[in-house]
């Protein structure tokens, strides 16, 4: 039982230091590049993704929006919503997921509604950017008969909106 009190007491300072850290997050221009279709050798092809990512809270959720274009005329606008995890000061873990649009002549995702799931882990700077890697699945979660489904694998930079503005 002492181990389950210490347990839950080190969960709770941790959560409740990433807490702190996640209160003082600021609204984030995303960009990145990497490889679409990681999966599929025949038709993977470069990425560049950019995304904002608000500083509005709902609970432990922010919203979040993007487009995705890749070098095969692939295209995907989301949005949606994440969340942050913090490991310390300087480690942090976003897990989101997302619906929007997809138009290509790619492979076949199924669908032109798709949704994204996914996440990064990612290095917080004391200045407040963020730089990370990402791993995301696009896929239409079975709502037509054909769903293809879709791997991206993301460098990416968050830049601090308040930056961009000399705030």
């Amino acid at each position: 039982m002492g181990r389950l009190i210490t347990a839950l007491g080190l969960a709770l300072g941790l959560f409740g230091a990433a807490s702190a850290r996640a209160a003082d997050d600021p609204a984030y221009l995303v960009v990145g590049g990497g490889s679409w279709e990681t999966l599929r050798d025949n038709f993977r092809s470069a990425e560049f993704d950019v995304a904002y990512r608000s500083d509005y809270k709902l609970w432990i959720f922010k919203p979040h929006a993007g487009l995705v274009v890749a070098k095969d005329g692939d295209v995907y606008g989301y949005t949606g919503l994440l969340t942050d995890l913090y490991w310390g000061k300087h480690v942090v873990t976003t897990i989101s997921a997302a619906f929007g649009v997809y138009g290509g002549h790619g492979y076949n995702l199924g669908s032109h509604f798709e949704f994204r799931t996914g996440g990064e882990v990612g290095w917080r700077f004391d200045d407040a950017s963020r730089l990370g890697v990402g791993l995301y699945h696009i896929s239409n979660a079975g709502i037509t008969r054909e769903n293809g489904g879709e791997e991206s694998v993301l460098l990416q930079y968050s830049i601090p909106l308040g930056h961009m503005f000399g705030n």
